[in-house]
């Protein structure tokens, strides 16, 4: 079997520029949880507060910087061959979808790194859930998109494959 790499230059600038796109918005919005006029907001929806997670999601792994930091920086690292090596442009779901997860993951790692945990400030007023992050909500996007794309897309990739085999 003939291992074809074609390295897709678009997909990969798209793949960077979004990244640091989405990596720069959250930051920005994150500081908007040490301003005092947003700060304790509140409406139906959300609120924005200031809390310092030292661990990852729903308060797994609390104080383990190191670990969470290998392992962001692991899975950054895996996303970016991935894209490299297999994701063409026209695969823009997909795409997107790995974009989104990378940029959240850089965005938690820069704050891991800079002061040790990663600052929540979003809290949903109308549902007893965690409080959590514009990354966070870049994650769970991307992974959320990507499992769409396999279970909707990718058939229809492996069909097209099949076919012209």
């Amino acid at each position: 079997m003939e291992n074809k790499f074609r390295f897709d230059k678009k997909a990969f600038v798209f793949y960077f520029l979004m990244s640091i796109i989405f990596v720069d918005f959250s930051n920005q919005v994150a500081k908007l949880s040490y301003n005092p006029y947003f700060l304790n907001t509140k409406n139906p929806i959300f609120s924005i507060v200031h809390l310092n997670n030292t661990g990852s999601a729903f308060s797994l792994f609390q104080n383990q910087s190191s670990f969470l930091i290998i392992f962001a920086l692991c899975a950054i690292i895996f996303l970016s061959v991935y894209v490299i090596k297999k994701v063409k442009f026209k695969d823009k779901i997909e795409l997107l979808a790995l974009t989104m997860f990378n940029a959240g993951a850089i965005g938690n790692l820069a704050q891991r790194i800079e002061y040790g945990y990663v600052i929540d400030y979003i809290k949903l007023n109308f549902i007893n859930f965690p409080v959590f992050n514009f990354s966070d909500i870049l994650i769970c996007g991307g992974v959320f998109l990507y499992i769409l794309f396999v279970l909707f897309e990718n058939p229809k990739k492996k069909e097209q494959n099949e076919n012209q085999s």
